[in-house]
């Protein structure tokens, strides 16, 4: 008998896409979730599986909903990412010029061990975000992860059938 509990199936099926990453990098992710679970008690962790871009993401958000995410873990095969939901407005916060990208919200910034998320500048953002967002991570509460990539998966399965009669149609119109 051992004294493990089995795994939920969220935390296997996030083992499942984890796994599909080079050793190193997965290593590299599952360490950075660990150590925003800590920093973020009682947040949930929402999972998106972006195929087209493979890429593995964790949004770690104070409701169930990824886009309310303060920040999150972003996997690809040549990078991880630590984002910010709220990372434009971030950037008064960042005197070391650490955030990166170009969206209207979105920043990251790019880290290459777990150590990396232990600098004083990456806490700093971490910080600034949690007082813009006006929130406190409570230990007490629970979180939950929250696997998002089906969804996804059937939502664009829908789309595209219901794009395909209208793609149709307009071709039908063409040649007539």
């Amino acid at each position: 008998m051992t004294d493990r509990t089995p795994a939920t199936k969220p935390e296997a099926q996030l083992a499942t896409y984890f796994a599909k990453y080079e050793p190193a990098r997965a290593k590299l992710g599952k360490a950075l979730r660990a150590k925003l679970r800590a920093r973020l008690p009682g947040f949930f962790e929402i999972v998106y599986v972006y195929e087209n871009q493979d890429a593995l993401v964790i949004s770690y958000s104070p409701t169930e909903q990824g886009y309310e995410g303060l920040c999150g873990i972003a996997l690809y095969p040549d990078s991880v990412k630590l984002f910010f939901g709220q990372g434009a407005r971030l950037s008064k916060s960042d005197p070391h010029k650490l955030l990166q990208g170009s969206g209207k919200t979105v920043r990251h910034v790019v880290l290459a061990s777990a150590a990396d998320f232990d600098r004083a500048e990456i806490e700093a953002l971490v910080a600034a975000a949690l007082k813009l967002a006006k929130l406190t991570p409570d230990p007490k509460a629970k979180g939950a992860v929250i696997i998002k990539a089906e969804a996804q998966k059937q939502r664009a399965s829908r789309a595209k059938l219901a794009a395909r009669p209208a793609a149709a149609s307009r071709k039908a119109k063409a040649r007539r």
